[in-house]
């Protein structure tokens, strides 16, 4: 793990040393309770699921979520947790580091995603970005794909496939305010796209981020109760 994050800084501190920022400045110390993404869709919007998506929703069993497992949130899943999340933004990439261990890098360089990707899935996928100018505002725009089929879209149950695409537009609408909009496409298990959006606030300068995967002793998966148990959301989907 120090390795990983050792490579993770060096890479930080190369791409830093370019020109300053002329774009809005996302670092910091960020959080975003949102357990259950379906109260947060956009006006006009529904999540419809598919036949299979509709009969793995009615299996989905709250004794099986990953995080009983100790496994990786996901990128949705990731910045919804109680838990804060960091930014660190250079010219050439973006890095979002959690306090479940996990890390994305956002690529701002103009790449586009491997090849290969579908093939090798990552826990948090491959992010590309982009700045997009707005009637106001500049706009980061992140398409990710190549994400492992384990995580969750939230801690309420929405799955997802391989062939999940999401969109992420990050707009800071003040100093220690953030617009985050979110599009989900995943035909395997959603008939249509969909998009949810909520407001993302700034940390306290003497909160920082810990560690908290798993706690020592970790008992969740023993202890958890087998059986239906959810899922529970407040909108719930539109079975087909």
């Amino acid at each position: 793990m120090k390795q990983t994050f050792g490579a993770l800084v060096l890479l930080l501190a190369t791409a830093g040393g370019a020109a300053a920022q002329a774009r809005p400045d996302l670092t910091g110390l960020w959080i975003s309770q949102a357990a259950d993404i379906s109260p947060l869709l956009l006006p006009g919007e529904e999540v419809v699921l598919t036949p299979y998506g509709a009969e793995r929703y009615r299996k989905v069993d709250m004794a099986n979520a990953p995080s009983y497992r100790c496994l990786p949130y996901g990128p949705t899943r990731g910045l919804q947790s109680t838990n804060p999340f960091q930014i660190v933004q250079t010219p050439a990439l973006i890095a979002v580091l959690t306090e479940h261990i996990d890390y994305r890098v956002i690529y701002m360089d103009g790449r586009g995603h491997p090849e290969d990707i579908l093939e090798y899935p990552e826990w948090m996928g491959h992010s590309i970005g982009r700045w997009e100018k707005g009637e106001t505002l500049d706009t980061l725009v992140v398409e990710t794909i190549g994400m492992r089929e384990e995580t969750w879209l939230d801690t309420a149950g929405f799955e997802h496939s391989a062939r999940l695409k999401i969109t992420e537009r990050f707009q800071k609408t003040g100093p220690d305010t953030i617009r985050l909009t979110v599009t989900i496409d995943d035909p395997v298990f959603y008939a249509k796209p969909w998009t949810y959006g909520r407001n993302v606030r700034r940390m306290g300068k003497d909160v920082r981020i810990m560690p908290a995967r798993c706690a020592d002793n970790e008992r969740s998966l023993v202890d958890a109760q087998q059986g239906h148990q959810g899922p529970e959301h407040k909108r719930p989907p539109t079975f087909p």
